[in-house]
């Protein structure tokens, strides 16, 4: 059996915002960086995609699905899809939180701890700003968040992260710290999909059981559970992009 994840970050609606130049992200972190319109997602676009999911009857999974499949043999429903949602922007709790509610669907959003802001902010399209805790907790009935950091989300001209550079314990520490604010604190997500295997080896020494990347590709029994596939839905993905994708997954 395999089942396939979907990435998501931002919402906007068609014409609602410039494609063609990166998205400044606004976060409490000081923390300058911009989000790549690649990973933008149409509103109108992610209708019709859970539409589909929804049409075609697709059970979305929670992390605790995951868990007993890779931990106790549990086989997982038919066409099953696990959802993600990076980073907890703004546009996720406007936009894409009342398409998944109406559909009774169930959600992951990797949290960066260091990044959410103690007061909402008004939504400004022009932007990516990260929602505030009191945000994030209104999607409880729909999402669970996990760890993605607390402050070691930031990105160097080298090409490294900042949790790659930090010493073990202060690796171990942000985790942990972020890990008491999530609903499940041993399911992460690589900031930027970037990692190498000494990475792997110190997730594994902080507590961390399983960590999504951005490859592309199926999960199956045998795939490492430090090195989980997510395929990015990307701006302007096409209805038959999309189904080559979900349909990947149920190749048993």
């Amino acid at each position: 059996m395999s089942f396939n994840v979907l990435m998501y970050h931002e919402f906007r609606e068609s014409g609602g915002f410039d494609s063609t130049k990166p998205s400044t992200i606004s976060v409490t972190q000081q923390y300058q960086d911009a989000l790549p319109t690649v990973l933008f997602s149409y509103l109108d676009d992610f209708k019709a995609q859970m539409n589909y999911l929804k049409s075609e009857e697709y059970h979305t999974l929670t992390l605790q699905e995951i868990k007993d499949f890779y931990e106790k043999g549990v086989e997982l429903p038919e066409k099953s899809v696990l959802l993600t949602f990076d980073d907890a922007f703004q546009s996720v709790y406007k936009y894409a939180y009342p398409i998944l509610k109406d559909y009774g669907f169930h959600a992951i959003c990797f949290v960066v701890l260091g990044w959410l802001s103690q007061e909402t902010q008004p939504f400004d399209p022009n932007r990516s700003i990260v929602m505030s805790k009191q945000e994030l907790k209104k999607m409880q009935d729909v999402f669970e968040c996990a760890n993605h950091t607390t402050r070691l989300h930031m990105r160097h001209k080298d090409g490294t992260t900042e949790m790659q550079i930090t010493s073990l314990q202060e690796l171990k520490e942000d985790l942990a710290e972020c890990g008491e604010y999530v609903d499940v604190p041993d399911v992460f997500a690589y900031p930027f999909g970037i990692y190498q295997p000494s990475d792997v080896k110190r997730l594994a020494e902080s507590g961390i059981h399983y960590a999504f990347t951005t490859l592309p590709g199926v999960n199956i029994k045998e795939t490492p559970l430090l090195e989980l596939r997510r395929d990015t839905v990307t701006l302007g993905c096409t209805m038959e992009e999309f189904k080559t994708i979900v349909e990947r997954g149920q190749d048993n």
